[in-house]
């Protein structure tokens, strides 16, 4: 299980080193556009749209695919632990029932005490 956190954990820092590249891709873009007006300023004026636009796409693009990559990725990750713990659980009833039992009641017993509380 904790290793399983380092995974997310370093798939988190992958995003954020992903989106710091993403936004120095964005920068370089937009300090390439500006040396652009500025050389051709006259004739920029009907460029300088289309080129904020096409940057401004791709950056996007480029976002929604990492997001649609982590999020897979963090998905399966999640759906895995999921049944990792469910299997666990399984194997800690057929191996223990009475103390599964116990546990079962002592939960039912704490919530039946919560609801007359309120």
């Amino acid at each position: 299980m904790a290793r399983s956190l380092r995974k997310t954990a370093y798939a988190t820092s992958l995003d954020l080193s992903e989106i710091g590249r993403l936004l120095h891709d964005l920068e370089r873009g937009l300090a390439q556009l500006a040396a652009f007006v500025s050389a051709n300023a006259r004739e920029a004026s009907s460029g300088v749209p289309e080129r904020i636009s096409e940057t401004l796409s791709d950056i996007s693009e480029r976002v929604r695919t990492s997001l649609r990559h982590n999020a897979r990725t963090v998905g399966g990750e999640a759906s895995r632990m999921g049944t990792t713990v469910w299997h666990r659980i399984e194997d800690e009833v057929a191996h223990r029932p009475l103390v599964a039992l116990a546990i079962a009641a002592g939960i039912g017993f704490l919530i039946g005490a919560l609801n007359r509380r309120e």
